[in-house]
């Protein structure tokens, strides 16, 4: 366990076998890491079912004075994950309290990452994956990416019933499990069909003749819609239902849904301002 320090101008990092027992006062803000600790392996607990794992706490968790955080990142963030050395908390932003919750988001990437999803995820999984650890203690606004984002999609998944009401390990397996944003999108798709009343997998089911269309469209749905709000996602899956067709996709069909989906997405990207229905519209053409 390392604690960065700034001593009469000079930084140094200090090495402890445990920090417990120690307090240091950081920009006017105390803390007490026996506090600290004993709140992190309750907390552990709570939310993985298990005790924390000594190594965990002895050698992949760290904290840092504000000054010394900020010379080491060249930036101001409240925490970092490295998957060589762990957690760094910077300490001197926010009261210990608060504090306690960003070691519980850094600590989560340390468990998605002992959970084997951390390497293949992409950055917007990876934080969303800490950011809902965090949220079972209290809700930190982000303004900048990834966690903006990651954040937003999160709260999409949380306003679904069939994911919200499972308990935390349910729900972090599910998320440790995913790969992509586009995946994240495709599962937020699923949960809200199953909450409109599954009309999108009746459909799906229905019209196409293979499992393999059906993900096709699937997909490409996820993809087009990968930062929607819940209110365009179901505007667009409106659209996508209302596609006349009166038995069997043929695949061209299919191959025409598809191209529909990804030209929409490349129109919302080069036209940000325009209406999503004008876009549809004009994606979807005579569809």
């Amino acid at each position: 366990m390392r604690l960065g320090v700034v001593e009469r101008g000079n930084y140094k990092t200090v090495e402890y076998e445990d920090l417990s027992g120690y307090q240091m006062e950081v920009n006017g803000f105390c803390y007490d890491f026996s506090r600290i600790l004993t709140e992190t392996r309750l907390r552990f607990k709570e939310l993985w079912g298990m005790d924390c794992p000594p190594d965990l706490l002895k050698k992949r968790l760290h904290f840092s004075e504000e000054r010394f955080f900020n010379r080491m990142l060249k930036n101001e963030q409240y925490g970092v994950y490295h998957r060589n050395t762990g957690a760094n908390i910077c300490l001197g932003l926010l009261p210990e309290e608060q504090t306690c919750n960003l070691v519980i988001h850094e600590l989560a990437h340390e468990m998605h990452y002992r959970h084997g999803g951390y390497n293949r995820a992409d950055v917007v999984v990876q934080e969303l994956v800490a950011i809902m650890a965090e949220e079972e203690y209290e809700t930190r606004q982000f303004d900048f990416d990834p966690h903006f984002t990651s954040q937003q999609l999160l709260h999409q998944l949380i306003e679904q019933p069939a994911f919200a009401t499972l308990p935390f390990g349910e729900r972090w397996q599910i998320v440790a499990d995913i790969g992509t944003l586009t995946q994240v999108s495709f599962l937020i798709n699923r949960y809200l069909d199953d909450t409109d009343g599954h009309h999108l997998r009746n459909w799906l089911s229905t019209r196409c003749a293979t499992p393999e269309q059906a993900r096709a469209i699937t997909n490409a749905l996820a993809s087009a819609s990968e930062c929607y709000a819940i209110f365009n996602r179901r505007l667009l899956i409106k659209r996508l239902l209302n596609i006349r067709v009166l038995d069997i996709l043929h695949a061209q069909d299919v191959d025409a849904i598809c191209r529909a989906l990804y030209q929409l997405r490349a129109l919302d990207q080069q036209n940000p301002h325009e209406s999503l229905s004008n876009l549809i519209s004009s994606a979807f053409g005579n569809l």
